[in-house]
């Protein structure tokens, strides 16, 4: 029996010692879980530039200014806030014992809690489990939980958990935001006096205000200050010093120096703080240059502009300064201008050029058309609205001529070009090229400044990087950025002569259609810079024009950040030795007298013989072409020609008095199978809608003809009556038809002749 009860007696306390060794078990994973205090109160957006500034900030989303937590508490304040609150912090295990019975005594003496006795360990619990009563219970549970945040944490982790999150009065939470608000720099560029500010702010974070407690709360800093020095942290001379510094004033505006990168991250979903590529120096650069132009522009009624800046090499975000803040009462200054799509105007022309250069389609200095044409009812003009007849495709991408590039597009092909700017980086072209046609390469289509700069660091890049899969050769990047470097810099425009001859960047501008987008890009091998100007409506001003308006803010960008470096290498193994004829650029036939060699990729080798030049007989004097109809019995001389279709002739020679039409045929000699003349004004088959003025009256339509030869006698005819004659260089002639379809007839003294049908329909 009594065995029986020794062993009974055995289960129960083996029983007993299980049950509170359970308990001691879960209380001490409880211990280890909630110890590690967690705080979930929404953080401020905070953005810091490549070297750790600090660019623009926000407040979080209960209004409260709390950047998120750190890791380091700065010598000062460290110094200051154990001084002032827990003397004994890298001694005790989460309680101090003394100061803990010390406070009891002096509560039960009083009457009233008057002292916590509690550890910054144990003020952090506190903190975590915000809103929990003041009770002895809780005061219990705290000090529980500050043994286990010891076992925990390491004491920087605890004190650096405490300096994030405690309260320095209003709606400021956590040292960094106190630093700031208070100070108007980092906790670490505190001074002790400013840190001794805020280390008692803790403890009563109602003594920071404009007007009241002001003395309280000094006494408290220089009672700090004094223990400090009398601890050996302070020489004489530092804490007088210190006491004479004054209190702060009103809280302060952080910094907003990126306000729209920070915006453009916060859509992204970014963890804060965010350490991006910015570069302060660069950034506060840009806006001072926006702000610089901005008064011109707003005389002009253009109230908003953005600069981009990227490094090439390693693609990172430079400048970002998405708006021009100007007036404070403009709300579309908000707006993120470097995320918004804009019409693209000229811009994408260079792309255009390096693919056709890529394919063989055109040579560098092979001549393209520049003169009024009509396809399927769009006719593209020139932003003078003058033609030249013909140049040189360089010459038509650095004067940004329209009529080429809409040519050079239909030979391209508008869906493999839209296929070429989604495949290198634009994903703002959403619709299909029938949506766009051919007025893509004019502005047809909307780009956005962060997706354009981004796609011409590629182009950039390219020329460094062999590996970069980029779409178009390196040989035709090459020479499309060198045709863009010689562009012509006009000494009137601001910040350009500033510009020196050593320094090189390749730029291109745009202007959209109404004057609605001003765009301006240039890149060396070290950066690309970007630049819109503009309205955030989208309304139009005369001037607003890539030139005048975004380029002068590109040179002077380019010149405050720009330094002479090595420009890119020619990439010899992608260009191969060609040999076109001097004078039309196009591959060297049998006819062109004058050759040169240039460089070109190997595609070049497929690209167009020269069709300009041809062979004529002429008489001895070179006056008149012969043949075996003309019974001509004198010298033969056979010379090689450089003839043109009458409509690039007609502009050319207006702009090349060098240029002289073919001889005419020999009186007495069959006439020539090649047509002398071409209709410039109307186009075949046009639609011409004629206004009518006040009276009624319709306006007269004039049409146009050109001719090789000069001084030559036109006849006209509408629907076979006489209309008139023209005689000299210049044919047009004026001249009213009534509504419905007509046939226009040409022929000149030689016998040649011409004719055209279009139709006209009265606009009220």
């Amino acid at each position: 029996m009594v065995k029986l009860l020794k062993m009974r007696w055995l289960v129960r306390k083996s029983l007993a010692f299980l049950v509170f060794g359970l308990v001691v078990l879960i209380l001490l994973l409880w211990l280890l879980i909630a110890a590690v205090p967690v705080f979930d109160e929404p953080e401020s957006p905070v953005l810091y530039d490549r070297n750790g500034f600090l660019l623009s900030a926000r407040i979080a989303s209960d209004g409260q200014w709390r950047f998120p937590e750190s890791n380091e508490v700065p010598e000062k304040f460290e110094t200051c806030i154990l001084a002032f609150e827990d003397q004994y912090f890298y001694w005790h295990p989460g309680i101090n014992p003394v100061s803990f019975f010390r406070a009891i005594k002096t509560n039960i003496k009083a009457g009233e809690v008057r002292s916590g006795g509690s550890t910054i360990t144990m003020q952090l619990m506190r903190l975590a489990r915000k809103g929990s009563p003041r009770t002895y219970r809780e005061k219990l549970i705290e000090t529980i939980l500050a043994f286990g945040a010891e076992l925990k944490l390491s004491k920087q982790e605890i004190l650096a958990l405490y300096a994030s999150h405690a309260p320095f009065g209003g709606n400021v939470v956590g040292l960094d935001a106190a630093s700031w608000r208070y100070f108007g720099r980092s906790a670490s560029d505190l001074s002790w006096a400013e840190a001794a500010t805020l280390a008692v702010l803790p403890n009563a974070p109602a003594l920071v205000h404009t007007s009241r407690n002001r003395e309280v709360l000094r006494n408290k800093r220089d009672h700090l200050l004094k223990k400090i020095h009398l601890l050996g942290g302070l020489d004489s001379l530092e804490l007088r010093l210190a006491i004479a510094e004054k209190l702060p004033e009103a809280p302060l505006s952080l910094p907003d120096e990126a306000s729209h990168y920070l915006q453009y991250l916060s859509k992204q979903n970014a963890h804060w703080p965010a350490y991006s590529s910015l570069d302060r120096s660069m950034q506060r650069g840009a806006k001072a240059i926006l702000e610089r132009h901005q008064p011109l522009l707003t005389a002009n009624m253009i109230r908003h502009a953005a600069i981009v800046v990227r490094h090439v090499k390693s693609g990172e975000m430079l400048v970002y300064q998405g708006n021009s803040a100007v007036d404070p009462n403009d709300d579309a200054i908000y707006n993120d201008m470097i995320q918004t799509p804009r019409s693209s105007g000229s811009i994408l022309k260079p792309f255009l050029f390096a693919a056709s250069i890529d394919e063989g389609k055109i040579l560098p200095g092979s001549l393209v058309e520049d003169v009024p044409v009509w396809i399927g009812g769009f006719s593209p003009r020139n932003f003078d609205e003058k033609y030249v007849g013909a140049l040189s495709v360089s010459e038509a991408l650095r004067r940004s001529l329209n009529v080429p590039f809409v040519l050079m597009l239909r030979d391209f092909g508008e869906d493999k070009f839209l296929n070429l700017l989604r495949k290198i980086g634009f994903s703002t072209l959403t619709f299909d090229a029938s949506h766009y046609g051919l007025s893509l390469i004019l502005g047809g289509g909307e780009v956005t400044l962060f997706e354009l700069t981004a796609v011409y660091r590629d182009f950039a890049r390219a020329l460094e990087n062999d590996t970069l899969p980029f779409p178009i050769s390196k040989g035709a990047v090459w020479i499309t950025t060198n045709v863009l470097q010689t562009l012509n810099r006009p000494q009137t425009e601001t910040g350009w002569h500033y510009f020196g001859s050593g320094l090189k960047m390749a730029w291109k501008t745009g202007t959209s259609y109404g004057f609605r987008d001003a765009w301006a890009v240039g890149f060396t091998p070290e950066y690309v810079i970007g630049v819109w100007v503009g309205n955030a409506d989208g309304s139009g001003r005369p001037g607003l024009t890539g030139v005048s308006a975004a380029a002068p803010i590109l040179f002077d960008m380019a010149s405050s950040i720009i330094k002479p470096v090595q420009w890119f290498d020619r990439p010899d193994q992608q260009l191969t030795p060609l040999v076109v004829c001097k004078t039309t650029g196009f591959l060297a036939g049998p006819f062109c007298d004058q050759k040169d060699t240039i460089q070109a990729t190997a595609q070049g080798k497929t690209s167009r013989v020269c069709p300009y030049h041809k062979p004529f007989q002429l008489d001895a004097s070179g006056s008149f072409q012969i043949d075996a109809s003309c019974g001509y019995q004198g010298e033969v001389q056979i010379r090689n020609l450089l003839v043109f279709p009458p409509q690039i002739g007609y502009f050319y020679g207006k702009n090349h008095p060098e240029y002289h039409n073919i001889p005419p045929m020999m009186p007495g000699c069959e006439n020539s199978d090649e047509q002398p003349m071409a209709f410039l004004y109307p186009p075949p088959n046009a639609v011409i809608f004629r206004p009518v003025d006040f009276n009624g009256r319709s306006n007269p339509v004039v049409a146009e003809v050109a001719h090789h030869q000069s001084n030559i006698i036109l006849y006209w005819h509408l629907d076979e009556a006489y209309l008139g004659e023209t005689t000299g260089n210049d044919h047009r002639l004026s001249f009213s038809p009534t509504e419905g379809s007509h046939m226009l007839s040409v022929v000149d003294e030689a016998g040649n002749s011409i004719s055209i049908h279009f139709s006209v329909v009265s606009k009220q």
